[in-house]
């Protein structure tokens, strides 16, 4: 699906309705325990969170923001690695949990792109996990541009794309006809550009494709070792279905060139192996 097919897909849709359901929270907590393809993606999350950590931080403290924090899953993993935890998010039911989940955390319910309650605030890390791909185009914008204003100015942002457009996954669901919200290479690179950002980092997850309602048929060790060897071809952030996006701002003209949102270095896969 190209970037004119989605912004038609998404016109009458706005993704923030979708999480107001007052069974999404204990769903969505549900399908993380249950679901063995979401814990494959999860895992592999976890280890790319780890080593951003490690690569880019060092010991320095990290006051850290999770964008649509949902039910704290992603605030859960790394509540111990950073100095400071704030979550945001418009779903009551979601925040019920994560407020449960994590007690010392600091949770707000709001939706920042009709209020931004936060603001001056800076943070060191910034995360939004399954957001950009389900929301449409104008939301992906609006919440990426306050997101870019809080971050710190040497701080980093993690997005990550779960349907990636030329996925094998996305490709055999238009082959059966099946019409999946998706985002491809291309959108996430205008949008980050779009928003002064440079993508320096990428983590492949998912070359063979995997769904919530296929089991899994291939070990997870396996998916992992797919995984690494797409990535050192090239072809990971073409073929694999999620991809975790490490960005920084840009760099100013004052300085030297930014990086180009194409490349990719392959320090967090070597590292995961």
């Amino acid at each position: 699906m190209n970037s004119s097919q989605t912004e038609l897909s998404h016109r009458s849709f706005d993704y923030r309705q979708s999480h107001l359901d007052p069974d999404k929270g204990s769903g969505y907590d549900r399908r993380y325990r249950e679901i063995p393809w979401r814990r494959y993606l999860w895992s592999r999350e976890q280890t790319a969170l780890g080593h951003v950590l490690a690569e880019y931080f060092d010991d320095r403290p990290i006051r850290y923001l999770d964008f649509a924090c949902g039910t704290g899953r992603i605030m859960q993993f790394l509540q111990s690695r950073v100095s400071s935890c704030t979550g945001v998010d418009l779903s009551d039911t979601m925040l019920q949990l994560c407020r449960a989940k994590l007690p010392a955390a600091e949770i707000i319910a709001a939706d920042l792109t009709e209020n931004d309650i936060l603001a001056d605030r800076r943070f060191d890390l910034i995360t939004a996990f399954r957001f950009f791909t389900n929301a449409q185009p104008d939301l992906r914008r609006q919440a990426l541009a306050i997101l870019v204003r809080h971050l710190a100015d040497d701080g980093l942002l993690v997005i990550n794309n779960h349907r990636n457009a030329s996925s094998l996954l996305l490709r055999m669901s238009r082959a059966l006809s099946k019409d999946l919200h998706c985002m491809s290479e291309r959108e996430v690179g205008e949008l980050t550009a779009e928003t002064g950002l440079a993508i320096i980092d990428a983590f492949p997850i998912g070359l063979w494709p995997g769904h919530d309602s296929v089991p899994m048929i291939l070990p997870a060790w396996l998916h992992r070792f797919l995984d690494q060897s797409a990535h050192r071809c090239g072809l990971g952030r073409s073929l694999c279905q999620d991809i975790l996006y490490v960005c920084q701002k840009a760099r100013t003209s004052s300085g030297t060139d930014s990086v180009d949102s194409s490349a990719s270095s392959n320090t967090l896969c070597e590292m995961a192996l």
